[in-house]
């Protein structure tokens, strides 16, 4: 695996581009990888490196060139990866839920692999340029990996994986969820009662009883909620 680190790093390199282009950190970035990977990637959207977040942007500023591509694998597993929704265990539930796969052997990274802000440091969606860019950069670092299944959150990490997938061959398959955004989840999650929709998922039910920290404090209603629309989706297909 480390030989395929420090190819997905070499590629990385060539893909650094100028801050004039807008971005928060010039660098793209390579997944995080366990070290006992199960062949599944996870892929939400693109960091969020607003000034809300800005003790870890301080942080990866102050960081050399080649520790920013590590930027994720440099918790090694424990903490924060610096990938949200998988931070705060909604991508976690919903893939032990959805695969039966174990969190801790799971690939995470997101699919735009470079960040922007607004003129007043708030977080905004990718233009189309980084799109782009990170899909050509997707092109050349999957057949790097040995993949077995990518998943993607969100509707523009799925344009990016499809979109490599029809450029890049193999046998890998591709599952889009939606992104659990906050908002988009509050929005249509305190419609159920959990209690009703753990009886009905009990593939969401059965990963809680390992893991009741994933729904501790705040969204609890949104990570079951997400949980179990990814389990529909995997039955569904």
């Amino acid at each position: 695996m480390y030989e395929t680190i420090d190819k997905l790093i070499e590629i990385c390199k060539h893909h650094i581009i100028s801050s004039d282009i807008g971005v928060v950190i010039s660098e793209p970035y390579i997944p995080y990888f366990p070290n006992d990977w199960n062949g599944i990637l996870v892929l939400a959207e693109a960091q969020n490196l607003s000034k809300s977040n800005s003790a870890y942007v301080n942080k990866l500023k102050n960081l050399s060139s080649d520790e920013r591509i590590k930027r994720l694998n440099r918790s090694n597993g424990v903490g924060d990866i610096g990938v949200a929704p998988w931070d705060d265990a909604s991508l976690k539930l919903a893939v032990e839920s959805a695969f039966a796969a174990k969190s801790e052997n799971t690939a995470v990274s997101n699919a735009v692999l470079w960040s922007q802000v607004t003129t007043t440091e708030n977080n905004t969606n990718p233009s189309n340029e980084l799109i782009e860019r990170s899909i050509k950069l997707w092109i050349e670092l999957i057949p790097c990996i040995k993949l077995d299944h990518v998943i993607t959150a969100g509707s523009i990490a799925q344009q990016v994986i499809t979109r490599t997938k029809q450029a890049v061959s193999g046998s890998w398959k591709h599952t889009s969820f939606r992104l659990p955004a906050r908002t988009a989840m509050s929005r249509v999650s305190g419609l159920f009662r959990d209690t009703d929709l753990l009886k009905r998922y009990p593939e969401v039910a059965s990963v809680l009883e390992k893991h009741p920290e994933w729904i501790q404090g705040k969204y609890r209603q949104n990570k079951i909620f997400f949980a179990c629309h990814a389990v529909s989706v995997v039955n569904s297909n």
